[in-house]
C-alpha cells in the first residue's frame, strides 16, 4: 500500500522570477535570499551566474554578514553540479540567474552535436526535455532554497476584426525557458520596471484614443520620473499571495508564503524513484498487451491438455471436459474461461497437469465426476512445482 496520511513535505522555498532586462530580477532575488538566510540562520548564498549580475550585489551581501559563492557559467551540466554542491557543502540558498541561458545552452549543445543548424526537429524535443527533467527533479526535491530568474518573453495570438482581417497581438508574458518549468516553482513572480511617468501615461491612455494626435500633443511625462521595480505574484501554491502587487519588493512581502512551508522538515517534492517503466518491455509493449499475449499462450496450452488427455468428441469426452473445466476454473463456459485473469489461468493449468499425472483420472472416471488427487500433499506440491 503506497497511500499514507498526508503531510506537508515542501520544506524549501522554490521560486521563479521572470522579467525583462532591468526589471529588478537579480536584486529582488538577492533580497529574498538575505531574508531566507536570516530566517534559517545560515548566511550562505550561491549564485549560478550567467550574466555577471551577482558581482554588483556582493557588497550588499557582505554588509549583511553573508558568505557568497559563485559559478559563472551557462552550462546545463554545470548547473546540475552546482545544485549537488550546494547540498553537499550546506549552502542553503541558490540563485540561478538566468535559467534562460541554461535552457538555450542545452538546446544549442544538442543542435551542434547533431548539426541541426538551428532547425531542431519534432523528435529532438523529446530528448532535450528528457535531459531538462534532470534539472526540474533536482529543483523540486533538493534540500536547498532556490530562486530561478528568467528572461520574460511575449506570448502572441490573433485578434480577429469584424471585417475578417486579423491582427497579431501580445496576450501575455512568460519565462523564456522550457515550457513546463513555469509550473514547477511554488511561487512565481513577474517583475516590471515602470515609472511615475508611465503611470501617468496609462491613465492618459484610458481617456484618449491611442492613435489620436490629441494624445501625442497633450501627454507630457514628468521630467525626472523615477523608476519603480514592481512585483506581480502570478502563482502562489499556498494561496496567501495570489494576485498581490508590491513596489520595491522585499522578503517581508513574501513572508506569508515562506511561513506556509514546512521549513526545517523533510523535503519531498515528488518521489522520482518510482516510475512506470515496468509497464513496458524492452520492445516498448505496454503491460496490458504483454498480459494479453501471455493469456493467449496459456489458453492454447489448456486446449492442448484437453486434446492430449481427453481426445475425441464423444459425449463421454465432452462431459469429462465440462466437469474438469468446472473443477479447474470454476466455470463450464470457454468464453468465461477466456475472461479469467492470467494468474487464475496459470493456476488452473498447473492443477490440470497435476490431475492428469494420476492414472485413475481416465476420461471415464472424470465423466463420472471421480477426479482423484495425488496420493499425498508432498507429492501434490512437488508436481505443482514441476509444472510452474
Amino acid at each position: 500500500m503506497i497511500l499514507k496520511k498526508a503531510e506537508s513535505t515542501m520544506a524549501y522555498f522554490k521560486a521563479g522570477i521572470l522579467g525583462f532586462p532591468g526589471s529588478g530580477k537579480t536584486y529582488t532575488a538577492t533580497l529574498l535570499a538575505i531574508g531566507i538566510g536570516e530566517a534559517v540562520k545560515n548566511k550562505k548564498v550561491a549564485y549560478f551566474d550567467t550574466e555577471t549580475g551577482s558581482d554588483f550585489l556582493l557588497p550588499m551581501l557582505r554588509g549583511k554578514g553573508f558568505e557568497s559563492f559563485q559559478v559563472k557559467s551557462r552550462s546545463f551540466t554545470d548547473l546540475l553540479e552546482t545544485l549537488k554542491d550546494c547540498e553537499k557543502e550546506n549552502i542553503p540558498i541558490l540563485i540561478i540567474d538566468s535559467i534562460t541561458h541554461v535552457w538555450r545552452d542545452l538546446c544549442d549543445a544538442y543542435d551542434k552535436k547533431l548539426q541541426r543548424r538551428g532547425r531542431l526537429q519534432f523528435q529532438d524535443w523529446a530528448i532535450i526535455k528528457g535531459e531538462w527533467k534532470l534539472y526540474t527533479d533536482l529543483f523540486i526535491n533538493s534540500r536547498i532554497h532556490i530562486i530561478a530568474c528568467g528572461r520574460a518573453g511575449y506570448e502572441y495570438d490573433y485578434d480577429f476584426n469584424e471585417d475578417g482581417t486579423k491582427d497579431l497581438i501580445k496576450t501575455a508574458t512568460r519565462m523564456k525557458v522550457e515550457s513546463e518549468f513555469a509550473f514547477e516553482p511554488s511561487l512565481v513572480i513577474e517583475m516590471e520596471r515602470t515609472s511615475e511617468g508611465r503611470e501617468e501615461l496609462k491613465e492618459h491612455l484610458g481617456k484618449t484614443d491611442r492613435k489620436s494626435k490629441e494624445m501625442k500633443q497633450t501627454h507630457k511625462p514628468t521630467a525626472g520620473s523615477k523608476w519603480i521595480h514592481r512585483a506581480y505574484v502570478l502563482k502562489d501554491r499556498t494561496d496567501t499571495l495570489n494576485g498581490e502587487v508590491f513596489d520595491y519588493p522585499v522578503f517581508d512581502n513574501f513572508l506569508p508564503h515562506f511561513k506556509a512551508l514546512n521549513i526545517g522538515g523533510e523535503q519531498l517534492g515528488v518521489d522520482t524513484t518510482r516510475t512506470s517503466e515496468d509497464r513496458f518491455n524492452k520492445e516498448g509493449k505496454p503491460q496490458w498487451k504483454i498480459i494479453e499475449e501471455q493469456k493467449q499462450i496459456v489458453l492454447e496450452e489448456i486446449k492442448g491438455e484437453y486434446e492430449k488427455n481427453l481426445p475425441g468428441s464423444t459425449d463421454k469426452v465432452k462431459k469429462a471436459r465440462v466437469i474438469l473445466a468446472e473443477k479447474m476454473f470454476g466455470t463450464t463456459s470457454w468464453t468465461a474461461t477466456e475472461g479469467k485473469s492470467l494468474e487464475d489461468l496459470r493456476r488452473g493449468l498447473k492443477r490440470m497437469r497435476v490431475i492428469f499425472t494420476v492414472p485413475e483420472n481416465t476420461p471415464d472416471n472424470i465423466a463420472l465426476g471421480k477426479i482423484a488427487e495425488p496420493p499425498d500433499e508432498d507429492v501434490q506440491e512437488s508436481l505443482l512445482e514441476k509444472h510452474s
